[in-house]
């Protein structure tokens, strides 16, 4: 190979780096004793291993196939100035989340996401009583501890539809109860793995680890931290990534460009692809990746998750800042969020996951608009038109190809492991998928690039 950071093939040379351009340049040239290493991803992995590695000395080069830095984390200015986080929006327990010293050092604004106003209605658009949502939900939490304690010793052929179905016998939940009760554990494990319960592994139970305090979301956006973590990195946007290559003497990625075709060759690469663009293939790899890696993409699953935002002229629907309706289509809209106080405007968004989410994925866009202000007028029979509205479709992104990995049905903790082990000391993997007790989450991908930068730091 030739002498680490040489470019071969078509194009002009080195374009300069279109991200932070203005900061101080960082993790531009190589100090004693360190090496070049090209990041591939500018999500937050990607990048929380590129700020470290350059901090530490290390020569580092980001490739990002988006024409923007985030990934899965992508803030939108809409509406007269309001951002919307499209992908990832908050932070899960802010009381010794590892994200919570990066939010701090990005000095990005936060708000408290206040659940405390939660409202439930029935499948008729009748609201529930106070005292009988709150027997639901601590009904829901009973499910989940028989849940936790039943996972012990299963294996990973049993999916998270076995584990409720036990769950709700084992609890004596019937009628009214178990079906409240067992329809908020099916819509809560759509949204937390964007998957079907039938296709979740019940060992999946209790994985997405969270973290005391409350959650918190960002009124100007979250992309405030990815852009902190790249300032003054040499990060190359629209770098498609074609294949990535390695031996024994260095390195080398090959990416479609603007500029044309182009071959960028360093020391090692770190991988921080999405699980769905390693399940479609897109990316060739020289030699191929050992078979466990193979059997690792091929049984964990990916999550779909898509999110509506609608603006209004005017709040209609009170004070609640969180809105839960029971028993709807295919189980879409069945969480609303209220924006009124956080973005400033009249803003309703609904995250619609797994079955919910491809259900909606067959109409068009217009069409899932109006199927969503149908159930909402379930709710609120005079509610008017939207003045606009955001609709996300990560599931169609090509760099993308979803919304985060799932313990599928099949698959189990040691697929993790051996997607995230390093190939020599050439090639090495971050990412939430790679991540065991912190899959899904923003956070996640933070611990996964951090872990991958101090193995390469270390080799």
């Amino acid at each position: 190979m030739a002498d680490p950071g040489d470019v071969q093939g078509q194009g002009s040379g080195e374009p300069e780096s279109r991200a932070a351009a203005a900061d101080e340049p960082r993790g531009r040239t190589a100090a004693p004793g360190r090496g070049h290493t090209l990041v591939v991803g500018a999500g937050m992995a990607g990048l929380a291993a590129a700020d470290r590695l350059a901090e530490a000395g290390e020569r580092v080069t980001v490739v990002e196939a988006r024409g923007r830095t985030g990934g899965r984390i992508h803030s939108v200015r809409l509406w007269e100035g309001c951002t919307v986080d499209a992908g990832a929006s908050w932070m899960r327990g802010e009381a010794n989340n590892p994200l919570a010293e990066l939010v701090r050092a990005s000095q990005a604004p936060t708000e408290v996401f206040n659940r405390a106003t939660e409202t439930a209605y029935d499948p008729k658009g009748r609201r529930l009583l106070f005292d009988r949502h709150r027997r639901n939900m601590e009904d829901v939490h009973l499910l989940h501890e028989h849940m936790y304690w039943a996972k012990v010793g299963t294996d990973s052929g049993e999916s998270m539809e076995e584990g409720i179905r036990q769950a709700l016998y084992d609890a004596n939940l019937v009628r009214a109860r178990a079906r409240d009760a067992g329809e908020i554990v099916h819509r809560m494990a759509e949204g937390d793995h964007g998957a079907d319960p039938t296709e979740i592994a019940f060992g999946a139970v209790a994985s997405l680890h969270e973290f005391s305090g409350d959650d918190v979301v960002f009124p100007d956006g979250m992309q405030r931290l990815t852009d902190h973590l790249a300032r003054g990195l040499d990060v190359r946007l629209e770098h498609v990534v074609l294949g990535v290559s390695h031996d024994g003497t260095g390195a080398a990625v090959r990416v479609d460009t603007p500029e044309g075709e182009q071959t960028l060759v360093a020391d090692r690469v770190l991988v921080t692809l999405p699980l769905g663009v390693l399940k479609a293939g897109q990316v060739g790899f020289e030699p191929e990746l050992p078979e466990d890696k193979h059997r690792a993409v091929e049984r964990l699953g990916n999550g779909s998750m898509e999110k509506l935002f609608l603006l209004f002229d005017e709040v209609f629907w009170g004070d609640s800042e969180v809105i839960v309706h029971l028993g709807t289509e295919k189980g879409t809209w069945f969480h609303w969020y209220a924006g009124q106080r956080v973005l400033g405007r009249p803003v309703l968004v609904c995250r619609n996951g797994g079955n919910a989410a491809r259900f909606l994925a067959a109409m068009e866009e217009g069409d899932v608009v109006e199927h969503a202000m149908a159930s909402l007028r379930t709710l609120f029979g005079k509610a008017p038109d939207p003045v606009d509205h955001h609709l996300t479709h990560w599931s169609g992104d090509p760099f993308a190809r979803g919304a985060f990995s799932y313990t599928a049905v099949g698959s189990h903790d040691g697929d993790r492991e051996a997607l995230r082990e390093p190939v020599g000391d050439r090639l090495y993997f971050a990412g939430e998928a790679t991540e065991i007790e912190h899959t899904a989450t923003v956070h996640g991908a933070l611990l996964s690039g951090l872990r991958a930068a101090d193995a390469v730091l270390g080799s």
